[in-house]
């Protein structure tokens, strides 16, 4: 389902942290992967080359890897997605994503809590909204302000990741709690 929805988030420079918050959010990574919008042009239809590069270039950039990341917001609007997209980040081989789910890592306190707010369905997938909204879902999971039942036990890193135009673009953001 796709519903209207909005977001927003406030934008600061480092040197203005202090005046918009006492728990800021770094935005350490915001890369942009792409891949044909052409389906039948690609190799393979399960693998999320957009994502691959995204994925791949925030982590780069951040400094980090994917064993710093401490929960995760996907582009869940179709089941097979979170899979997908497990796998193409590289948070798990290809063809195993299921099996986060199975051994329950994905859940609030797993190893990689995932969608922590219920994901892009459970909020109706606003599709002009849905990028900043799992930015903002995040923001608050760092900032240790997200309801006692979802709240992960204190989070640095968060991953968002954000697919349009058929997985041929993927925008991948890594944020970071900061601590004054």
């Amino acid at each position: 389902p796709v519903s209207d929805g909005a977001a927003a988030v406030v934008i600061s420079s480092v040197d203005n942290l202090e005046k918009f918050s006492s728990k800021p959010v770094l935005v350490a990574a915001c890369e942009v992967g792409m891949d044909t919008i052409t389906l039948s042009k690609r190799s393979n239809l399960l693998r999320l080359k957009a994502v691959e590069k995204s994925t791949a270039r925030a982590f780069q950039t951040a400094g980090i890897q994917h064993k710093d990341i401490d929960l995760l917001e996907v582009h869940d609007a179709f089941s097979i997605m979170t899979t997908l997209a497990l796998e193409a980040s590289g948070f798990v081989d290809w063809g195993k994503g299921l099996m986060l789910a199975n051994n329950g890592e994905i859940r609030i306190n797993g190893r990689l809590p995932l969608c922590t707010f219920g994901g892009l369905k459970a909020r109706g997938h606003p599709v002009g909204a849905t990028g900043i909204y799992q930015i903002v879902e995040a923001a608050i999971q760092l900032r240790g302000e997200a309801p006692a039942p979802i709240q992960v036990s204190d989070p640095r890193y968060a991953l968002t990741q954000n697919i349009g135009g058929s997985a041929s673009i993927a925008i991948t953001s890594i944020l970071e709690r900061i601590k004054f």
